[in-house]
C-alpha cells in the first residue's frame, strides 16, 4: 500500500520477518465468502495467527481511515479482529487488500459474530521530555507513606508494562524486574535499554521502594516488559501472554480503550489470573466517545491541585496524579513527564500493593476497595471526568488490610485453645502457633477444629502448648 500522506512517524531498530515461528499466517477470505458458513473455520486464533502487523509496520504499510475531525487513524492491512459467539478467543481472518471497510461490516452482520474491528495501530500517550522536577509531589496527595506502612510490596505480584520494553537494569528498577516477553518476536525478553515511555511509566508503578536511590514507585512488586509494536492484536496478544504466566496486573498506556478485543482480553485477564486490565484515559481536552467496557479500567490524569488534566467520557473508571510528575527515565536517569500514560501504572502500582497486602483478592475487590476509598472530587459518584474519584493510596491500603483474617479473640479452656477471626467464604483457613515470637518459629496446628457462623470462623487447637503461646490464621486460594 506504500506510505500513505500524513502517516504515523515510524522509528524501529529491527526489521521483523514476515514468518514468525510458531505462527501461520491465515488463508485470505474474499469478500464473497465473508457470509459463508465455514468462516470460522478459515479464521485463526490469536495468538496463534501471524496478522503481519509487525511487519506491515515496519515495510510501513497501513490502511487509513479519516476521523470526523479531520484526522487519520491507520491500521493493519487485510486483517479482521473477530470474536465468534462460540469461540473463547478472538480470532484473525485475512481479508482482501482494498475492501477492510466493507468486509468489516459484511463480518458484523453475522448472527454467530459477537463483534469484529480493524487491528487499528494504537498510539502511546505522550513522549515524556526531560524537565527536572525536584520531588514526586503525588505520593503526598494520595499518601502513599501511609500504605508504605502496610506494606513496601509483594514479590509474588508480578506487573506487565505492554509497551516497547523499558530499560531493565535501571539502578531503581532492577530489583523489581524480571524477564518478560516479544509478541513481536515471540521470544522472551532479559535486557533492553528501554525507551523514556515505558521506563518512566515502569518507575510510576515499581521503583524500588527504600532502597536510598532515587525515586519511589508505588510498590516493590515484580514488574516486566511485553513488548509490542502497537496494534490492537498485539495488545491482545500481551494480556492473552501475561494471564497465562500470572501477571495479575496489566498496564497499557496507549489509546485502544474502546476495542471489544481488549475488553475481551481483559476478560481473560479477569477469570485466569484473577487479575485486572488499565489503559490510558487518553489525553487532551473534551470529551472523548469511548464506551466504558466493564474489564478495561481506565485512568484519567490530574494535578498536583486535582485539577482534571486528560479528555473525560463514559470509559473513565479512576482519575490519579500524571501531569508534571517525577520518574525514572532512560540512561539510568531520572525525570519529569505528563500523561495519562503515567497515572496509569500508578493505578496499577496501587492495585498490586492492595493485593500484596492480601493476595487473595478478587480484581472487583480491589476495584470495590479503590472505589470507597477515592478522593470524590467531581459529580457524586460517577462522573466522567475523575470516574469513581482520585484514587487514595492510603486509605485503600487500609482497607485492604482489613480484609485480612484478623484475630477477634482467643479463649483457653484447660488444654484448648479457640480463635475466632473473621471469614471470608472462598478461602482456606488454618491455625498456626508459636511457643515464642522472637525469635519465631511457626508451625501450622494439623489437628484443628473449625466451625463458620456467618462473617466469623472458630478454630480450636485441641492440644494448647502453653499460657506463652502465640497463634496467627492464614488464609490461601484453595
Amino acid at each position: 500500500m506504500g506510505i500513505p500522506e500524513g502517516s504515523p512517524q515510524i522509528q524501529t531498530s529491527y526489521l521483523p520477518d514476515r514468518n514468525v515461528p510458531g505462527r501461520r499466517i491465515p488463508e485470505v477470505v474474499p469478500f464473497s465468502n465473508l457470509a459463508a458458513p465455514d468462516l470460522p473455520s478459515r479464521a485463526l486464533p490469536l495468538p496463534k495467527a501471524n496478522t503481519l502487523a509487525s511487519w506491515n509496520y515496519a515495510q510501513h504499510r497501513f490502511g487509513r481511515i479519516q476521523n470526523a475531525d479531520g484526522s487519520m487513524r491507520f491500521f493493519s492491512p487485510q486483517t479482521a479482529l473477530v470474536k465468534f459467539r462460540a469461540a473463547a478467543r478472538v480470532s484473525a481472518v485475512r481479508l482482501e487488500e482494498m475492501h477492510e471497510l466493507e468486509s468489516i461490516e459484511a463480518i458484523r452482520s453475522r448472527p454467530d459474530v459477537a463483534f469484529a474491528e480493524l487491528d487499528y495501530l494504537q498510539y502511546r500517550q505522550f513522549i515524556p521530555n526531560d524537565t527536572v522536577l525536584s520531588n514526586q509531589w503525588h505520593h503526598a496527595t494520595i499518601d502513599s507513606f501511609a500504605a508504605w506502612e502496610k506494606s513496601l510490596g509483594n514479590f509474588t505480584i508480578r506487573i506487565g508494562i505492554v509497551d516497547s520494553p523499558f530499560q531493565m537494569d535501571h539502578p531503581d528498577l532492577a530489583a523489581n524486574v524480571v524477564a518478560g516477553w516479544s509478541v513481536v518476536s515471540n521470544a522472551a525478553i532479559s535486557a533492553s535499554a528501554g525507551i523514556p515511555h515505558s521506563t518512566t511509566g515502569a518507575g510510576m508503578a515499581a521503583a524500588v521502594v527504600n532502597n536510598n536511590l532515587g525515586v519511589a514507585g508505588a510498590a516493590n512488586c515484580a514488574i516486566l516488559p511485553v513488548h509490542i509494536a502497537g496494534f490492537t492484536s498485539e495488545m491482545y496478544e500481551a494480556v492473552i501472554w501475561a494471564a497465562d504466566h500470572d501477571v495479575r496486573v496489566v498496564n497499557i498506556s496507549w489509546t485502544g480503550a474502546d476495542s471489544p478485543s481488549l475488553n475481551d482480553a481483559g476478560l481473560y485477564l479477569h477469570d485466569r489470573a484473577r487479575g485486572l486490565l488499565a489503559m490510558a484515559g487518553v489525553n487532551g481536552t473534551g470529551f472523548l466517545n469511548y464506551p466504558n467496557h466493564p474489564y478495561i479500567y481506565c485512568v484519567s490524569m490530574t494535578d498536583a491541585a486535582d485539577n482534571m488534566r486528560s479528555r473525560n467520557g463514559d470509559h473513565i473508571d479512576f482519575s490519579a496524579p500524571g501531569f508534571g510528575i517525577y520518574s525514572t527515565t532512560t540512561d539510568s536517569g531520572y525525570g519529569g513527564a505528563s500523561g495519562t500514560s503515567f497515572s496509569t501504572p500508578l493505578f496499577c502500582g496501587i492495585a498490586a500493593s492492595l493485593l500484596s497486602i492480601n493476595p487473595t483478592l478478587s480484581p472487583d475487590e480491589v476495584v470495590e476497595i479503590l472505589k470507597s476509598t477515592a478522593d470524590d472530587l467531581g459529580e457524586p459518584g460517577w462522573d466522567r471526568f475523575y470516574g469513581w474519584g482520585r484514587i487514595h493510596f492510603g486509605r485503600a491500603a487500609t482497607v485492604a488490610q482489613s480484609t485480612l483474617p484478623n484475630i477477634l479473640q482467643i479463649a483457653r479452656s484447660g488444654s484448648q485453645a479457640t480463635v475466632i477471626a473473621n471469614y471470608r467464604s472462598g478461602l482456606d483457613y488454618s491455625l498456626w502457633k508459636t511457643p515464642q515470637i522472637a525469635p519465631a518459629n511457626w508451625f501450622q496446628v494439623t489437628n484443628t477444629l473449625m466451625s463458620i457462623n456467618a462473617n466469623l470462623v472458630t478454630l480450636t487447637d485441641p492440644d494448647a502448648l502453653s499460657p506463652e503461646s502465640f497463634y496467627k490464621v492464614r488464609a490461601v486460594l484453595p
